[in-house]
C-alpha cells in the first residue's frame, strides 16, 4: 500500500540558502541597488522583455535616494552619468572616513531594512547592538566595513535559530 502526499507550490519555489558569514558581502556590499556608504536604496532592478521570443534584459533605475550626477572617469576629462546617493553623497563606494558610533547605529538599521526587503531574516535589534559594541572597541572603531560585516553575520545567525 502506498501513500502519496500532496506537494505545495512553496516546495517548488527556489530555495535561497543564506550563509550568515557571506550575507553582508553578497547582499549589501556588492549590490548595485544599495549605497555602500550609508546603505540607502539608490536603484531598483527590473526586467524588460526585449523581443517576441521572451528574451529579457535586466536594467537598473534610480530609486529612493539615487540621483543622477556626472563623474570624471579615470581623470581623462570624460564625464559619464552616474548614480549618486542623495543621503550621503556616495558614488557607489564607501568613504574612507570612519563613521561615528551614532552614524554606525543608524546605518545598522538601514542594513536590516535592506536585508528584510530581500526576504533575508535578520534580528535588527541584535544588529544595532553588535555595531554599537564593536564600534566601542578602540582596536576596531576605524574598521567600519568589518564591523558591519561581523554584526550582520551575528544578526542573521540569531534570526536563523
Amino acid at each position: 500500500m502506498s501513500t502519496s502526499t500532496q506537494q505545495t507550490l512553496d516546495q517548488f519555489a527556489p530555495r535561497r540558502d543564506v550563509v550568515p558569514s557571506r550575507t553582508f558581502e553578497r547582499y549589501l556590499w556588492t549590490n548595485p541597488e544599495v549605497c555602500s556608504e550609508c546603505f540607502a536604496r539608490i536603484r531598483t532592478e527590473h526586467e524588460l522583455t526585449v523581443d517576441d521570443w521572451g528574451n529579457t534584459v535586466t536594467e537598473l533605475d534610480r530609486a529612493g535616494a539615487g540621483i543622477q550626477g556626472y563623474d570624471n572617469v579615470n581623470g581623462g576629462g570624460v564625464y559619464l552619468p552616474r548614480t549618486f546617493c542623495e543621503e550621503c553623497g556616495g558614488r557607489g563606494h564607501a568613504d574612507p572616513d570612519t563613521d561615528s558610533k551614532v552614524q554606525a547605529t543608524r546605518r545598522a538599521g538601514r542594513i536590516a531594512e535592506r536585508l528584510k526587503e530581500q526576504d533575508i531574516p535578520v534580528v535588527a535589534r541584535a544588529l544595532r547592538r553588535a555595531v554599537r559594541t564593536l564600534k566601542a572597541k578602540p582596536e576596531l572603531e576605524a574598521m567600519d566595513r568589518e564591523i558591519y560585516e561581523r554584526a550582520t553575520k551575528l544578526a542573521v545567525q540569531r534570526a536563523q535559530r
